[in-house]
């Protein structure tokens, strides 16, 4: 019985021995994998090195890239391949090969062991120097200068504008920036935030100045009104025009001389009259005919500004920092939008004195037509074409002509009908002492420059042409 249990102890401690006989036989094997490798566990210079031969090791320690930032968020990035970086050997990877002891490799699988070593480095510095030359950003003609804080105007209101920093830098500064962060090994360099390089706007959104003179324009020049012209155009008087109305004393500061506010606020309402007004003006119409004319600017139909009223009205509103949108104080306007039969709408008169006829159209359409009887066709007589309202109405009136030396008018003609054009006497009447009306009596036998209409016809057009409307006096193509 205890011979046997020798037998069964003896045969395990063989199996024991036999087993570690295998897995030295298998470590020592292992071992020799790592004759041309650095072993596991190997770091050199940062870098794990496990498996990697000499060569490769090289290239590991040679490679290289920088990232050059600039403003605006941008980049560039120098690869060291492109600038022929390397890692210069020394031997000492060689070396550390060399006198690695093989058996040990198991204690690389548990721990590492770091080395540190020479590591030169080198590069192509001509490579270098064509990368950083064709970086945009270098070049003068892609640069922004520099913007100082100014005063601006956004949305009525004068307001501090911030400062633009811009992309304007020194190249010889960035470049021999770029060149220490290469040979310092550096992996970004922030151009951007470095202190030198970039030139600084000398007025900044904080400047004492600039928030004081914009609190004194905004109390003295914070109005805005936007005016509303015909044809959907609009004339704007704001801050930055109101601005250079004001005056600056000694210090620096701004004020408001009264007389000479008056004045602007005068000529600038001229300007805008001259610039409105159509009264005494040329105007396009279309005739019944369909022909494009354009009638004198004898009449006094049109646009008008009251330049007085507007005046007043304006000066009042810059003076409390109104900010609005309305039309001009008008004296007269048009009867429609300028693109509305040029102004002239549906409801007019229009009085063809080469064909001697007139008509009456409302909402487009003639509701009346007749001949008619214009001014002798002489310099003293002859009926002025122009463009003109209908100025007033009268019933059972008395037409007079100029006053004589004697006291005497020069002619008195009762009328029952009157709608008088002009403020020199021109009208349109009935004139019950004619027996025909039309063709070329005008021309020998005219009016005194009214139009004369027959008597059946003038209690129609009297009801018809209401006060202020329109009435177009053109000779056509004939004269």
């Amino acid at each position: 019985m205890i011979e046997r249990k020798n037998e069964v102890k003896q045969g395990v401690i063989a199996a024991v021995l036999s087993a570690a006989a295998l897995a030295g036989s298998l470590y020592g094997m292992k071992a020799l994998d790592y004759r041309g490798v650095f072993m596991p566990g190997t770091v050199i210079n940062g870098e794990d090195a496990s498996g990697h031969t000499v060569s490769e090791m090289e290239e590991i320690l040679g490679k290289y890239d920088l990232t050059v930032r600039f403003r605006e968020g941008k980049q560039e990035r120098i690869p060291g391949k492109k600038i022929e970086y390397h890692y210069v050997s020394d031997g000492s990877l060689e070396s550390l090969m060399e006198n690695q002891k093989l058996y040990l490799w198991g204690l690389g699988l548990y721990r590492e062991t770091p080395y540190e070593i020479s590591e030169e480095k080198a590069y192509s510095q001509e490579k270098l120097m064509e990368v950083i030359d064709s970086m945009p950003q270098l070049k003068k003609e892609n640069m922004t200068a520099p913007e100082d804080a100014h005063l601006g105007y956004e949305d009525g209101q004068f307001v501090v504008t911030p400062e633009v920093e811009g992309t304007t830098l020194d190249p010889s500064l960035a470049k021999e920036m770029i060149i220490g962060a290469v040979n310092g090994e550096k992996e970004t360099l922030d151009l951007a935030g470095a202190e030198g390089v970039y030139s600084s706007p000398e007025v900044r959104k904080d400047d004492e100045d600039l928030g004081e003179e914009a609190e004194q324009l905004n109390d003295l020049a914070g109005a805005r009104v936007v005016y509303d012209l015909p044809g959907g155009e609009t004339e704007v008087l704001d801050g930055p025009i109101l601005k250079e109305w004001l005056e600056v004393d000694d210090e620096g500061d701004y004020y408001r001389d009264d007389d000479l506010w008056d004045e602007r606020i005068t000529e600038f309402v001229k300007e805008l009259a001259d610039e409105v007004d159509t009264v005494y003006k040329e105007h396009p119409f279309t005739t019944h005919e369909g022909d494009e004319i354009t009638v004198p600017g004898k009449g006094y139909y049109g646009y008008r500004i009251d330049k007085k009223n507007e005046a007043e009205q304006l000066w009042e509103e810059l003076d409390g920092n109104e900010q609005l949108e309305r039309e001009p104080v008008y004296w007269r306007t048009e009867a429609a939008d300028p693109d509305d039969n040029h102004g002239f709408g549906g409801d007019y008169v229009e009085v063809d004195l080469s064909l001697q006829h007139l008509w009456i159209y409302k909402d487009g359409e003639v509701v009346l037509e007749t001949d008619v009887v214009s001014g002798t066709n002489d310099n003293e007589h002859r009926t002025p074409a122009g463009a003109f309202f209908a100025y007033d109405k009268k019933r059972d009136t008395v037409l007079r002509g100029d006053k004589q030396d004697d006291g005497e008018w020069g002619y008195e003609t009762p009328v029952k009908y009157w709608i008088r054009l002009t403020d020199t006497g021109i009208g349109i009447h009935d004139a019950n002492w004619r027996y025909s009306f039309g063709g070329n009596i005008w021309r020998w036998s005219g009016s005194h420059g009214c139009i004369n209409t027959p008597p059946s016809m003038m209690p129609e057009i009297f009801e018809l042409v209401e006060e202020n409307m329109p009435v177009v006096v053109h000779y056509g193509d004939t004269q």
